[in-house]
């Protein structure tokens, strides 16, 4: 997977998100360098389809119930034992698939 630095970040996204963009840095700085990509992924699309800030509300309410409390380094990684799933990853294909109605592209 790619990793998306700060910089990068920052040259994508600040144009796009106007009013939205601290609460955006702050959620980029807080899901850290293992999930950069994923929110910089979603992140896009909601900017495009004017969904920035319902999106930003997902990540932030994620982070609050579920990443706070994870290293940065291993955050988003951990399975729940119980169910055997990953709510982040979950979580992210929620976003794309419920939020932002994004479709897999055909194998």
């Amino acid at each position: 997977m790619s990793k998306v630095s700060e910089q990068q970040f920052c040259e994508i996204l600040q144009p796009k998100l106007g009013d939205s963009w601290d609460r955006a840095l702050t959620v980029f700085r807080n899901y850290g360098e293992i999930l950069a990509y994923d929110v910089t992924n979603v992140l896009l699309h909601a900017a495009d389809q004017g969904k920035a800030d319902e999106v930003l509300g997902i990540l932030e309410k994620h982070y609050e119930s579920h990443l706070q409390f994870q290293h940065p380094e291993i955050r988003g990684t951990i399975e729940d034992r119980l169910l055997g799933v990953n709510p982040t990853q979950n979580m992210f294909l929620r976003i794309c698939q419920q939020t932002l109605s994004l479709q897999p592209s055909p194998a």
